[in-house]
């Protein structure tokens, strides 16, 4: 199997288990613990691609205007729910490379055109019950969704020969996750949280095999940094050792204001977004570990 699509089966299992298996203040301790691992090391991977961008003042003044406006939307208080769905969506379609000749260039962006519309309105239709978008009918979401469905395997279908048996199911294992995931919430409430999660998940996995192929100890590093990080965040989280010292809505008011800085970075450092973002921020193409 394609390690891309294992590594989303691997991590939508944990994120299962860990739903499951968790509730009332440990779920939380753990749910924000887990969160601050992935901010923190965003950042500690992304630290030159940081020092880069400031010291270019072509990357810097626009990257300064994206972080006033996630500013702005932090104190506004905007909803989290829609600002994590745009970057779920973006890191979801723009995450997997597809390497392409140039002569399907036209046909990848109708798929990855596909593939945003598509994102959204599973993203949609799994939380519809949220006010944000409780608004929209369901009927009109399931249509829409069917439409999005039928053309992205459309646009997928186009691009079969170029990309093989193992390139489709590498680009559309999410999708067809997704589909499970519409049909169980007929009989299960999803939460934001869950798939913030799994996001959370994922992330941790992903930069794995990018680690073993750098070698020299790159992969235990970061597997023990990340180790760390959790039991330390769990210690001190409402429901380890410090329980009675920090409260659920400090670690929550610290989850919210970080997700808001995560989120907004990740326009800026992250290589998982459209090229009309990043082209602003980058002098070449690197690939970075953690988004």
């Amino acid at each position: 199997m394609p390690i891309h699509a294992l590594t989303r089966i691997v991590a939508v299992s944990i994120t299962v288990l860990i739903a499951s298996r968790t509730s009332g203040i440990l779920w939380s301790s753990l749910f924000w613990s887990i969160a601050f691992v992935h901010y923190g090391l965003a950042l500690y991977y992304s630290r030159h691609r940081i020092l880069a961008v400031a010291k270019d003042s072509s990357s810097l003044v626009p990257a300064l205007i994206v972080l006033s406006g996630g500013a702005a939307l932090y104190v506004s208080q905007f909803s989290l729910l829609l600002y994590f769905g745009v970057h779920h969506v973006f890191n979801e379609v723009y995450l997997l490379d597809r390497k392409l000749p140039a002569k399907e260039a036209e046909r990848r962006r109708g798929l990855r055109v596909a593939a945003i519309f598509l994102n959204a309105a599973i993203y949609a239709v799994l939380l519809r019950h949220y006010s944000e978008l409780a608004w929209i009918g369901p009927e009109f979401l399931f249509v829409v969704l069917l439409f999005f469905y039928a053309l992205f395997f459309y646009r997928l279908g186009q691009l079969r020969p170029v990309l093989g048996v193992r390139g489709m199911i590498d680009g559309s294992i999410f999708e067809v996750f997704g589909l499970l995931l519409v049909l169980s919430s007929f009989f299960v409430r999803f939460d934001l949280n869950h798939i913030v999660l799994y996001h959370f998940i994922f992330w941790s996995l992903y930069p794995i095999e990018k680690f073993k192929r750098l070698g020299d100890g790159a992969l235990w590093r970061y597997a023990a940094i990340s180790l760390v990080m959790v039991v330390v965040f769990m210690l001190f989280s409402p429901a380890g050792i410090a329980g009675g010292a920090v409260s659920e809505s400090f670690y929550y008011q610290q989850f919210i204001f970080w997700s808001y800085a995560h989120i907004t970075l990740s326009f800026v450092l992250s290589d998982a977004h459209p090229a009309w973002i990043t082209r602003w921020f980058r002098s070449d193409r690197r690939q970075w570990a953690v988004s």
